[in-house]
């Protein structure tokens, strides 16, 4: 088995880190444009101590110099009112290309009515100071706008770092599972001819299927689990699904699996709606695998489908040691596991996988313990 990751995105993962602190004790790059030179340096002054500064006399000289430079200000201290270019036409301009996170704006005004101000933040100006100004009040402003500046530039590197980092984890995960599935088939065929042997021989086959059986039912949940999406969750192939025939076959295979557990099923109503029943024929093996593993020795399970006008209901019921409450709220958490026989034969993905799959369907699934049993209930909407 040979499972290789892309020296390219580990070279990724440590050309976002490095980017996501600043230079240590860098100024703050600050451009003011200002029609007044006398005003300008009064504002260039105030911010001397920790600013580097540079004055514009208009903003049509700003922009050209801002069209040339490789990169952005810190800030932009700019004042609202001048005679070839205003200030909202330059906030505008810089608005079409930088958000106000990316390249935050301070206005400087000598006309603060309500209005000025109204039309300085709607054209996206970050704050504003009124003029005559006070220095440590207009230094505070600018410091705190490149503190937020700077934040937003760590929270955007952490997030390229984070989906890179999942990219890598997800095409290792998808390529181990891959890898993993030969020597499986490998085990598959020895085992079989190995049922055909001796009584002794079937024996240690039949050992080696259950082995193998796990292993294949561990890899699934493995590619599923790199298969889900925050934002999409699990893909689906919708069509028109009989689930009561569906839990049927699904019932029936697991009693050829299992002929020592007695398994009730009840079907009630119309079960026909729009779903994916490969996804939902898993939600149902998944669940009353649980159910028979982390049952009461000689107790049945019983499935129940019931389906209504918009939705259906399947509820998977066992006798078995009461769930603890406090549980029950992170039974559907990944790599959870049960402490019950047969807890260890899987990676602690199945009824995460279940909700996520329900999840995708529109639908609910709950847990709940009582003198009866413990009841897992999933409800699908039909549409």
């Amino acid at each position: 088995m040979s499972v290789t990751a892309s020296p390219n995105c580990a070279s990724s993962v440590a050309e976002e880190r490095s980017s996501i602190y600043p230079e240590a004790g860098r100024s703050i790059r600050v451009w003011i444009v200002d029609d007044s030179p006398l005003q300008a340096e009064v504002a260039r002054a105030a911010l001397a101590d920790g600013c580097d500064v540079t004055i514009f006399s208009s903003g049509s000289a700003a922009l050209e110099q801002f069209s040339l430079s490789e990169a952005p200000p810190d800030v932009f201290v700019l004042d609202w009112q001048m005679p070839e270019m205003s200030g909202a036409e330059v906030c505008g301009f810089l608005r079409a290309s930088f958000d106000a996170a990316t390249l935050p704006i301070l206005v400087l005004t000598a006309t603060a009515t309500r209005e000025g101000v109204l039309e300085a933040l709607s054209a996206g100006a970050n704050d504003f100071v009124r003029k005559p100004f006070v220095d440590a009040e207009l230094q505070a402003r600018v410091q705190s706008l490149a503190r937020i500046k700077h934040l937003h530039a760590r929270l955007v590197t952490a997030e390229k770092i984070m989906r890179v980092e999942a990219e890598f984890r997800e095409r290792f995960i998808g390529m181990l599972a891959h890898d993993l599935r030969q020597p499986l088939n490998t085990v598959f065929m020895a085992t079989q001819l190995q049922q055909a042997a001796s009584v002794e021989g079937r024996k240690f086959a039949d050992m080696q299927l259950r082995a193998a059986q796990r292993m294949k039912r561990m890899i699934g949940e493995l590619l599923d689990f790199t298969r889900n999406r925050p934002e999409t969750g699990l893909p689906l192939e919708r069509r028109t699904v009989d689930l009561a025939a569906l839990v049927s076959i699904v019932v029936d295979e697991i009693r050829v699996g299992h002929p020592e557990v007695e398994l009730e099923l009840t079907l009630d109503g119309s079960c026909e709606g729009s779903w994916d029943s490969d996804r939902l024929a898993q939600v149902c093996s998944n669940l009353i695998g649980n159910a028979i593993e982390h049952r009461l020795p000689r107790t049945p399970v019983s499935v129940t489908l019931r389906g209504s006008k918009s939705e259906v209901l399947l509820v998977v019921t066992n006798r078995g040691v009461p769930i603890p409450e406090s549980a029950l709220a992170g039974l559907f958490a990944p790599f959870r596991r049960g402490s019950g026989k047969g807890a260890a034969g899987g990676v602690g993905l199945g009824l995460h996988i279940v909700s996520q799959i329900v999840t995708a369907h529109g639908g609910n699934v709950s847990a709940a313990t009582d003198a009866q049993g413990t009841h897992f209930r999933v409800t699908l909407p039909k549409a």
